[in-house]
């Protein structure tokens, strides 16, 4: 028979290796949970969430050739669809340019308002709601580069393939999208905003 202290020993044995198992196991799973971005997972997959979320709302940004439709309750001849101009400006009736580019489609609206309510109408009722998005630019590894409209859902695959597709050394699956003076690694599925530039890159091999 086995004496109290060798099972002593024993059990000391086997909670030493429990803890090591169990901290290894733990490790491999922050390091699951926590993988650089080389290893598959695209940076701009990280960064566009809560931008896609602002599309179409008040608080979009608007850019050059973006296109606003204002409506004055009431008054049909003030409103009507506007693009923002190669100056990032619209013209409004009566109350002329309003700054656009780099602003949201909230401050836009309240500034058309206030200036409205300045000697032209009494509490002015004013809407502004984006009706349609500045394109997107497709260059790199495909047949057609160009300019092509954004639509909601748009990712870097239907990019490429508005642009006739993937030339024969494309990747379909890396690419670099331009953003607001950022560059962000790419997949084929990483969602799209107003005014990317899109590069499609060649294949490693």
């Amino acid at each position: 028979m086995r004496s109290l202290y060798e099972y002593a020993r024993l059990g000391r044995v086997f909670r030493s290796f429990l803890k090591l198992s169990l901290g290894g196991l733990v490790g491999f799973a922050l390091a699951a949970c926590e993988a650089p971005s080389g290893s598959g997972v695209c940076s701009a997959d990280r960064s566009t969430p809560r931008q896609l979320g602002v599309v179409g709302g008040l608080e979009y940004r608007l850019g050059i050739g973006d296109k606003v439709k204002v409506v004055v309750l009431g008054q049909s001849e003030l409103g009507g669809e506007l693009e923002v101009d190669a100056g990032g400006k619209i013209v409004v009736a009566l109350i002329g340019e309003v700054a656009a580019a780099d602003r949201s489609v909230g401050q836009v609206q309240d500034e058309i308002r206030s200036k409205l309510s300045q000697g032209i109408l009494r509490e002015p009722k004013v809407t502004v709601q984006v009706v349609g998005y500045r394109p997107i630019t497709v260059l790199g590894q495909v047949r057609t580069p160009g300019r092509y409209p954004f639509s909601f859902g748009m990712d870097v695959r239907g990019a490429a393939a508005m642009a006739g597709g993937y030339e024969r050394r494309g990747s379909t699956e890396n690419a670099v999208i331009f953003r607001q003076a950022q560059k962000l690694d790419a997949c084929a599925e990483t969602p799209l905003l107003p005014g990317d530039t899109v590069e499609i890159l060649r294949k490693a091999f």
